[in-house]
């Protein structure tokens, strides 16, 4: 049976996200009364809206044999159990992962293959971990 975890948005993503909307609203209205700043300043609003809303729609859910990670509208990645080495939780700002559905101060680190990770924040991040160790047959805590 497959399990959907919604991720965990902080405060600090939205103290991040409006003033950085504000900005980019006002700099677009500046250069709409020429064309090639206007055209320029389109494709910088959509290339960074994108990362603001994205982690909105992503998801990870538990399946059958494999975790699936869902980064947004278009990224995914599913991981099998057994290339799981370990998970961690951790509490901190930034995070190492490039590629990341993390908009919460606290989330979970999960170390796969030797040297790969990804970092996750959802709604319930010790549940996750508790049926994340299950399904992998340890105990996470």
């Amino acid at each position: 049976m497959n399990k959907r975890y919604k991720p965990k948005i902080d405060r600090l993503f939205y103290i991040i996200w409006v003033p950085t909307l504000l900005i980019l609203a006002a700099a677009t209205a500046v250069s709409c009364l020429e064309p090639l700043p206007l055209l320029i300043m389109l494709s910088v609003d959509i290339f960074t809206l994108y990362f603001l809303v994205s982690p909105l729609f992503g998801y990870v859910e538990l399946r059958e044999s494999s975790l699936f990670i869902k980064y947004g509208f278009i990224i995914k990645r599913e991981i099998p159990y057994t290339k799981i080495c370990g998970i961690k939780k951790e509490k901190r700002i930034q995070s190492e992962a490039m590629l990341s559905l993390k908009s919460a101060l606290e989330h979970v680190k999960i170390k796969y293959n030797r040297f790969d990770f990804t970092v996750v924040s959802v709604t319930d991040n010790d549940g996750f971990m508790t049926e994340l160790g299950w399904r992998m047959g340890i105990n996470p805590f």
